[in-house]
Formats: C-alpha cells, sequence, structure tokens
C-alpha cells in the first residue's frame, strides 16, 4: 500500500481540507467506559465534569512505515511511559484521571507528517493545538482532561 493511497482529502466549497489519515481512537471515560471515535473527532466529553482515563490511538488502516507513540500523565502516578500504536495508555476501574498526554510519529515515513492534537482541560476549557511530542494539559494542578482530540496532516 502506498502512503498516498491512504491519505484523504475533500473539497469544501473552494478551501481544500488538509489531507489527514485515518485513526481509530478509543477513551475510557468516568462511569461510561470505553468508547470508540475517529480522527479529527472529539472524543470525550465537555461540561458534564466526567474525567478521561486512558484513550488508545491506531491507523487505520495500518500503515508501513508510520506509526505513533504516545505518553500520559495520569493522576497519583505521573509520566507513565511511551507506548507504541494500538497500546492503551492510562487505566480502567482504578477512578484515575489522566492529565495530559503527548504524541509523536515514528518510523520511516514520520517526518512527511504531523501529529495535531489538543483537550479539553477541567476549568480550562479546549486547550490550543499541540503537535509532534509536545506536551499537552498540566502536571501537578489535579486538573482532569475531559477530551481529546487527534488528527495526523500530510505536510
Amino acid at each position: 500500500m502506498t502512503m498516498n493511497a491512504t491519505v484523504t482529502s475533500s473539497v469544501v466549497g473552494s478551501q481544500t481540507r488538509e489531507r489527514q489519515l485515518l485513526m481509530d481512537v478509543l477513551v475510557h471515560l468516568q462511569d461510561i467506559g470505553d468508547l470508540a471515535f475517529h480522527e479529527d473527532e472529539f472524543a470525550g466529553t465537555r461540561g458534564q465534569s466526567r474525567r478521561l482515563e486512558g484513550f488508545q490511538l491506531s491507523f487505520n488502516p495500518r500503515l508501513d512505515g508510520l506509526s505513533m507513540q504516545y505518553m500520559a500523565h495520569l493522576e497519583d502516578i505521573g509520566d507513565v511511559p511511551w507506548v507504541s500504536e494500538g497500546q492503551f495508555i492510562g487505566t480502567r476501574g482504578q477512578s484515575r484521571r489522566l492529565e495530559g498526554f503527548a504524541i509523536k510519529l515514528t518510523g520511516k515515513h514520520a517526518s512527511e507528517f504531523t501529529v495535531k492534537y489538543m483537550a479539553h482541560l477541567q476549568g480550562t476549557a479546549d486547550t490550543r493545538w499541540f503537535s509532534d511530542g509536545e506536551f499537552c494539559g498540566t502536571r501537578g494542578e489535579s486538573r482532569r482532561v475531559e477530551g481529546i482530540c487527534v488528527k495526523v496532516v500530510k505536510k
């Protein structure tokens, strides 16, 4: 499969939208459990005071030469190590909030794309867009992430 075959683009009026790769996004939410979303969809809640406890990202379909890793900052644990695409990061059944995270691309085609992500944080609303391994969220503020949005676009 060539990289161009997996990239989609659409035209809205006279403007071309960013070319994005297809991705599955799974989040685990307080009192709800696992919910599935896709790239560039807000995954979580706003205004419900509900913590996001973990997430999992994976390209769909999987791509040769492009993958990702992500890390998280968890309540009472702190930073946890980077995990590879397709692995769940965070907790289930521990009532532990995810407070921040970072995502980076890996593989021989990583330099051709950028990963962008944002979060909805307790008491502060949506963050700005972060990219390529920048930390999004807080450390030491006891502030929960309530939702995330992730997309990977061609440079």
